[in-house]
């Protein structure tokens, strides 16, 4: 019972922090903006372009601009796994270093087969509170990320967090170890 309602509650907290998608608006021209994301094990990065341009095609998860808004565009993708807990140390909402803070992880890279640049963003969030520390021991792969879904250590959180249904975004690798 008490699990029920801290994920009811942690869900809660996430949605009224404006986690709704929509368009971005915020100054003229575009910017672009690097992230870190794991996979396999290595530390990379990947580029967000268009970041809160001008352009109302823009699209926006809560404080985070996502670039080209892909609802109505055709294009395979795969999932980007993000993972929303106060350890983590890849982003957080811009100028607020305690807010909404998250790992990237991604399950294919350039070369692999299925890569595209195009994801659909996974929201994940610990199933009780407390239990993973992603400063000391992070979640560096896909199949982690899997393997905590199937134990029930990890929660999918996308359907509440996202109600107008899947975010999709397009965010090219361009670095890497």
């Amino acid at each position: 019972m008490y699990r029920v309602r801290w994920l009811a509650a942690a869900a809660a907290a996430i949605a009224a922090a404006a986690f709704m998608t929509g368009t971005a608006s915020a100054g003229s021209g575009g910017q672009l903006r690097i992230e870190k994301a794991w996979y396999n094990g290595h530390e990379i990065t990947f580029l967000q372009p268009s970041l809160f341009s001008a352009n109302p095609n823009g699209g926006v998860l809560a404080c985070f601009g996502l670039g080209p808004d892909m609802a109505g565009i055709s294009r395979p993708t795969q999932p980007l796994y993000v993972i929303f807990d106060d350890t983590a140390t890849e982003d957080h909402c811009d100028g607020q270093p305690a807010v909404l803070r998250h790992d990237h992880i991604l399950p294919v890279a350039p070369g692999d087969p299925g890569y595209t640049g195009a994801w659909t963003l996974t929201l994940l969030i610990e199933a009780t509170p407390g239990s993973i520390d992603l400063a000391t021991h992070p979640i560096t792969t896909a199949a982690q990320v899997r393997a905590g879904l199937a134990a029930g250590t990890l929660i999918d959180v996308t359907s509440a967090l996202a109600p107008g249904g899947p975010v999709k975004m397009v965010a090219p690798v361009i670095g890497g170890s």
